[in-house]
């Protein structure tokens, strides 16, 4: 089973990835990122791949050809609620659009 996931460097998403991880039923993962996740450099499981992405309201034909085959996705992605203010806008969904 591939599956994404967003968010993996807060407090939600890596105990999500911790999960995956953990789930042998999990082939890939395949995680959006706008930063380094250390969790998966800790790890080194060859299940894993961090894509470097950092505007989550656009994504390129090369981006999800790479997560096409995936059979779900998680999306753990925001912010801190001390972070928050009324301009605050949440990214939209992943495949917002997309069809296979």
């Amino acid at each position: 089973m591939h599956l994404i996931l967003t968010g993996a460097t807060g407090l939600v998403g890596s105990s999500v990835l911790d999960a995956m991880l953990r789930n042998t039923a999990v082939s890939k993962i395949s995680i959006l990122s706008r930063s380094p996740v250390r969790m998966t450099e800790d790890a080194k499981d060859p299940r894993v791949r961090v894509i470097t992405h950092t505007d989550f309201e656009s994504y390129k034909p090369e981006l999800l050809d790479q997560l096409k085959d995936a059979d779900g996705c998680v999306w753990a992605l925001g912010t801190s609620q001390t972070n928050v203010t009324e301009e605050y806008k949440i990214p939209l969904p992943l495949l917002h659009g997309y069809q296979n």
